[in-house]
């Protein structure tokens, strides 16, 4: 199957031959694989001085097409940028293997992106006094009433944190700073995501899944035109290993791609319908892991 396109000035026979393999390997075990169509583009004729090779643009300026070109490009710009934001901001999670879940709202319908991100930046200062290791990736979200939250991945807390002299549940630190920031009584910071998702011991990969569709679905729109999300330093994902495999089929690339280590459980798996696109998401078994550092804890 093949189509003439214009592909760097030229047109070409866009041809597919065989599939490319990206895999990602993070050092704490997560994994992701990916692998797609690989295609070529042969010029339409073997001399680049002939000028039937060359695409010929048209002057559209100040016309009807010129503007539908121009939306479709900024539509086109918008969706490739979320989806590297969404990609990016996976990566990061699952680079830090963050496996807890925080949430921070307001009481009041404060619907100022503005000043939540100030209020965000206030309290996160708080909280890296308290508690000096904090870290994590972050994303502001609008809920349906139209107030502002936040969601923050991060490294599972310790049970109880410093506060004023004296040892208090962590989500109540965070609470409690929250609150010294937005007000009293007008909001909270607690542990998990929507309907309570996300409890100690969850998946880091699946945190990653969430807080990268929901915080980077607003990325680039019109309405806010704004980076939704952000992270700590030092969380730069690894290379991805790419490999290029010309004649082979998605069929006999995917028996090849599969692979899943001993004591690893399948976080995503799947295949587009039109059999373009075949992803794995795998990581060490987050339960078996918790047990496993349980049963330390009091061997201990």
């Amino acid at each position: 199957m093949s189509a003439m396109v214009k592909h760097k000035g030229f047109w070409c026979e866009k041809v597919q031959d065989g599939v490319t393999v990206r895999v990602q390997q993070f050092d704490n075990g997560q994994r992701e694989t990916l692998i797609q169509p690989r295609y070529l583009y042969i010029p339409g004729t073997s001399d680049p001085d002939d000028p039937d090779c060359h695409v010929v643009e048209v002057d559209q300026s100040g016309t009807l097409e010129e503007q539908r070109m121009l939306e479709e490009r900024a539509k086109r710009s918008a969706w490739k940028s979320g989806q590297r934001a969404k990609r990016n901001c996976r990566w990061k999670i699952k680079k830090a293997g963050f496996n807890e879940m925080l949430t921070l709202t307001y009481r009041a319908n404060q619907q100022d992106l503005a000043l939540c991100r100030k209020h965000f930046a206030a309290w996160l200062r708080k909280m890296r006094k308290a508690l000096p290791c904090f870290r994590g990736v972050w994303g502001f979200e609008r809920q349906e009433r139209g107030a502002w939250h936040v969601h923050v991945a991060c490294d599972r807390l310790p049970m109880l944190i410093q506060h004023k002299g004296v040892k208090v549940l962590s989500w109540k630190v965070g609470t409690a700073l929250w609150r010294d920031v937005v007000g009293v009584n007008n909001g909270l910071c607690f542990v998990g995501g929507k309907d309570g998702r996300f409890n100690r011991y969850r998946s880091p990969a699946k945190i990653a899944g969430y807080v990268s569709k929901y915080l980077t679905k607003d990325h680039g729109d019109g309405e806010t035109g704004a980076r939704m999300w952000d992270s700590s330093r030092g969380l730069t994902p690894p290379a991805a290993s790419i490999m290029h495999f010309p004649g082979t089929s998605m069929a006999e690339a995917i028996s090849l791609a599969w692979e899943l280590p001993e004591g690893h459980s399948v976080v995503q798996h799947m295949c587009n319908k039109l059999n373009t696109m075949w992803l794995l998401y795998s990581e060490p078994d987050p339960l078996g892991r918790a047990a496993n550092d349980a049963g330390m804890r009091r061997a201990a």
